[in-house]
């Protein structure tokens, strides 16, 4: 994979564009894998037996919290203060 397709080509969220930006994240969060869990469709697997899927669960959510927050402008990122680590928080909140 290169470096072009590990990052999102997305202009990050500001005052003026979330039709556009969550349009567009919602597409990008599609395409590698990570939008269910950030509409909350993929709980996070639970039990004794699921635990290395615990873990792939685990790695996704690190995954689409950083994305999220990295295509947020610095001034809008005060909406979701205190959740950096939760994605499905952070897209709610936003």
């Amino acid at each position: 994979m290169s470096s072009d397709e590990t990052h999102a080509k997305i202009r990050r969220l500001g005052k003026s564009n979330y039709p556009e930006w969550s349009g567009e994240m919602k597409a990008w969060l599609m395409r590698n894998g990570l939008w269910r869990l950030v509409s909350g469709k993929e709980p996070r697997p639970a039990g004794a037996d699921a635990l290395d899927k615990a873990a792939l669960w685990d790695a996704k959510n690190e995954k689409a919290a950083g994305e999220i927050y990295l295509l947020v402008e610095v001034d809008q990122r005060v909406h979701f203060r205190n959740h950096e680590e939760d994605p499905i928080k952070m897209w709610e909140l936003l």
